[in-house]
């Protein structure tokens, strides 16, 4: 892994389709298809959304939400997001989050913590002082697998409440991440990434070799 690549690809014409299905003459998501996407897709990388939100706090915003939902979203929830985009860039302004930040943004439409995980990762925040990793369902069962049990002691306090509890939990994995970061001069980035997309081959190589 030389690079903190973290890439989502979804298709334009579904964004289209989403879009039209709303009561709204907004144009901006379909102002950012049309700037950024090539051939029918759009291909965002975590680092270019990054860029994009320096360079446009709106567009960043908008390339933050298309980034985190490759699948698509519920119709109702861009509807709101579309509606509340002024408050959304205003809150994704503030540099540091903190639990009373994080909560608004958890109480807007379609973002859950692993969304919110993405788009604080995607903008370069920090949450609580700590800078803000992604966290979703592979990860999770990747840092409450025993095999990482050791590596993860503020998750493993809050073992299966990340549902129950899941900004406290997200604070744990945060201050496990960055120590182990600080530990093997590593990047929050590098480490999110080798969990969502390699964690789970390591754990079954070493059980099959323990097998063995």
């Amino acid at each position: 892994m030389n690079s903190p690549i973290w890439i989502t690809t979804s298709r334009i014409d579904m964004w289209l389709g989403l879009l039209g299905r709303l009561n709204s003459s907004e144009r901006a998501f379909h102002n950012f298809l049309e700037a950024h996407g090539t051939q029918g897709e759009i291909t965002l990388a975590r680092r270019s959304v990054r860029e994009i939100f320096a360079q446009d706090p709106s567009e960043g915003v908008i390339a933050t939400i298309i980034w985190s939902h490759e699948r698509g979203i519920r119709v109702n929830a861009l509807s709101l997001l579309v509606r509340d985009m002024p408050t959304l860039v205003t809150l994704m302004s503030i540099a540091d989050f903190g639990y009373q930040e994080l909560n608004e943004l958890l109480a807007l439409p379609g973002i859950s913590v692993p969304t919110a995980s993405k788009m604080l990762s995607a903008t370069g925040k920090t949450f609580c002082g700590l800078p803000a990793a992604i966290i979703d369902d592979t990860i999770i069962q990747v840092i409450e697998n025993t095999s990482f049990a050791g590596d993860f002691p503020n998750v493993a306090k809050l073992r299966h409440k990340s549902r129950s509890r899941p900004v406290p939990y997200y604070e744990a994995y945060l201050r496990d991440i960055s120590d182990i970061c600080e530990k093997h001069n590593l990047s929050p980035d590098l480490m999110d990434r080798y969990l969502a997309e390699h964690a789970l081959d390591d754990m079954t190589s070493e059980i099959k070799l323990a097998s063995a």
